[in-house]
């Protein structure tokens, strides 16, 4: 039987339309996208690879590298939100860094009842073959009717039971790409999957502040392109001043520095300039 495949993307892999298309002539029929890690970062690419892979697939959902840390699960969901990502959206654990405890079944729970008391039913745990066959993750005692996501590569099974995806694969076609089966068809275009929601621009003259963890100056319109990016970047809680100005249905901020982002996900208007 031909089970549907996946990919998981990250800041290492291509953000373009033409990748996640093209990536449709190998059976390619969905995406798992890294939005965020720990409580600081969040991956440069994930806005576009999300928007991109719902574009080619219809079918996307995010997941997030866990460190333990306290605030993780607020973090994630915030973000979450922030991409315009609804309830139906599958969200992953992923449960892998080699700083976390030995056992990690109780963290788990505990960062899966966040999102699941928020509404987010759809949820996912990630981690290799080993870490459930050594009991560092209890795949028994997995609550809120967790998924499992299991990779095991070089094998001609994931190596334990009731596993929903099997991640079998870091070299799908010869690339630096991680792809799995996904044995129930859970990302698949039949509104179980993420519906991003437009963003939405500034149209003013002022005073701006970074909102984002950093966003990059560019030196034109449009806003892409590694050779179009300046050195100038802005951290969050940097302020600049800037003119909105439109570039197709886009706005952008012309600044003396560069084009910035008018995406209010990125950037708050703090005082406009008539």
């Amino acid at each position: 039987m031909a089970y549907p495949i996946i990919v998981d993307t990250s800041s290492f892999q291509s953000d373009s339309l033409s990748f996640f298309n093209g990536l449709k002539s190998h059976g390619v029929s969905g995406a798992m996208v890294k939005l965020s890690e720990g409580v600081k970062y969040t991956s440069p690419k994930a806005a576009n690879q999300i928007a991109n892979a719902y574009k080619a697939y219809g079918a996307v959902g995010v997941y997030h590298f866990w460190h333990y840390g306290t605030n993780e699960a607020q973090n994630f969901l915030d973000k979450v939100k922030k991409m315009g990502l609804d309830k139906t959206t599958w969200l992953a654990l992923d449960v892998e860094a080699p700083d976390l405890p030995q056992k990690c079944t109780a963290g788990i729970n505990k960062f899966l009842g966040y999102l699941y008391a928020n509404g987010y039913h759809n949820l996912m745990v990630y981690g290799s073959a080993s870490w459930f066959q050594e009991g560092r993750i209890k795949q028994a005692k997995l609550s809120k009717y967790a998924k499992l996501w299991v990779a095991a590569y070089g094998t001609s099974q994931p190596g334990i039971k009731h596993v929903d995806i099997w991640q079998y694969t870091d070299r799908f076609k010869g690339m630096s790409l991680d792809a799995s089966y996904d044995f129930k068809g859970l990302l698949k275009p039949n509104g179980k999957s993420a519906t991003p929601i437009k963003p939405e621009y500034y149209t003013a003259k002022g005073l701006y502040e970074v909102k984002t963890d950093l966003i990059h100056a560019y030196n034109k319109l449009p806003l892409k392109g590694d050779k179009n990016k300046r050195y100038v970047r802005f951290a969050k809680g940097s302020r600049f001043y800037g003119v909105a100005v439109k570039d197709g249905d886009i706005y952008s901020l012309k600044t003396q520095v560069g084009y910035l982002t008018a995406n209010k996900d990125y950037v708050e208007l703090i005082k406009e300039i008539k």
